[in-house]
């Protein structure tokens, strides 16, 4: 996100189940592994969404 922006940063929430929320973090963690330097602000910012996603495997 660009600091310039003049935007006011809104809260969401979001129901997930247990499944969907495995697979939110699994998207996360690949979309980690395919940042370089060049996106280090987005590669901040994905690691602080999984830094705040519970850790919930589904049932199996």
């Amino acid at each position: 996100m660009d600091p310039s922006d003049s935007q006011v940063d809104v809260s969401y929430s979001v129901t997930l189940t247990a499944s969907e929320l495995d697979l939110v973090r699994t998207a996360l963690e690949m979309l980690e592994d395919t940042l370089g330097r060049e996106e280090a602000d987005e590669l901040e910012e994905v690691q602080g969404l999984l830094r705040r996603l519970p850790h919930v495997r589904p049932a199996s």
